[in-house]
């Protein structure tokens, strides 16, 4: 798929802050994969579409005949055809398998470029069906794929480098309804980001050497470990992170939270794809989301906006630096190189 899409894949911040137990409705005494706990809500799903133009004749498929242009000039936008984004695959039957890549492989006289070429763009990925019509029809997208020209086939648990997911397409004659969903059986148990917490979220310049030093020596220490939630502990506070996914129509969601002494900060990502409706009705900051907002000149320049996504990471910031009481800031401070 090209390259405007794949960023819909990976994650976003949006947040708040509240003070209540987000664990308490989750079954805590299991340590098995998530898909009993049953009272877990992982949404339906989320599906979008994206317009495509199929040529029977030669088998390529063009994606994003249609976007949501931006126009700085006027400061608006405009769901229409755009012919410049038009990026062709080719889409290969073999009975219920469907192969799905470049029109051609590309190649590089520079060997470093061309392995990068060989693992992220000469490759097709495979799709199945037990009822389609060539390429129409609905088809379950698997994690296997093969380098252009060869026969050997390699399977994943990743699905668009993502674990923990399920993923369908529905093909018709002008577009591909593509539909996410949780998929319990394989989901990856969650483990901590310490580094990223102490120096992002509580606000302490620490290296990355030093607090891995400090795990060595207990001083950090990570507890019980869950598929959904893991503890951790610095000096005598102790502290649980949670994270869950939900799909569902607003888009894909990853929510996490961090608690201690009673307090809660929650932080939610949510991205998705910028259909027609969202074109003509969302304000210029949503549908502009997902743009670089530290370079005017990227986030304001002329041309199609494909996904978005929303975050809070201030507030969320905000809310994390007050759940370390003062013995552990004291802690902390000890090593921080501010």
């Amino acid at each position: 798929m090209k390259k405007a899409y794949t960023f819909l894949f990976g994650m976003f911040m949006f947040v708040a802050c509240s003070d209540d137990n987000p664990t308490s409705g989750l079954d805590n005494t299991q340590n098995k994969n998530p898909s009993v706990q049953s009272n877990v809500d992982f949404g339906e799903g989320y599906t979008y579409a994206i317009p495509i133009k199929y040529d029977e004749a030669t088998g390529r498929v063009y994606q994003g005949t249609y976007a949501c242009n931006y126009h700085p000039d006027t400061k608006t936008f405009a769901w229409e055809e755009y012919p410049e984004s038009l990026d062709p695959g080719t889409y290969k039957v073999v009975g219920d398998s469907l192969w799905m890549g470049p029109t051609e492989k590309q190649v590089s006289e520079d060997s470093d470029e061309q392995q990068f070429l060989d693992t992220y763009y000469n490759y097709e990925t495979l799709s199945l069906s037990n009822d389609h019509n060539d390429i129409y029809g609905t088809w379950k997208v698997t994690g296997c794929r093969r380098n252009l020209g060869d026969t050997e086939i390699k399977c994943s648990k990743y699905i668009g480098g993502i674990s923990g997911i399920a993923r369908t397409m529905q093909i018709t004659k002008d577009s591909i309804y593509i539909t996410t969903t949780v998929e319990t059986d394989n989901l990856e148990p969650n483990d901590v980001n310490i580094e990223k917490i102490i120096n992002r979220s509580f606000g302490f310049d620490i290296g990355d050497a030093i607090i891995k030093q400090l795990m060595i020596e207990n001083t950090i220490k990570k507890e019980s470990k869950d598929f959904l939630k893991q503890s951790f502990s610095i000096g005598n506070q102790l502290f649980e992170v949670t994270s869950t996914p939900k799909f569902d129509a607003t888009g894909m969601n990853y929510i996490s939270t961090i608690s201690s002494n009673g307090k809660t900060c929650t932080n939610t990502q949510r991205l998705g794809f910028i259909n027609e409706k969202l074109c003509k009705e969302e304000t210029a900051e949503f549908l502009l989301s997902a743009r670089d907002k530290s370079d005017d000149q990227s986030y304001y320049k002329e041309g199609p906006v494909e996904g978005f996504s929303i975050g809070n990471d201030d507030e969320f910031n905000k809310c994390a630096k007050e759940l370390p009481t003062e013995e552990t800031k004291q802690l902390l401070r000890q090593y921080s190189r501010e």
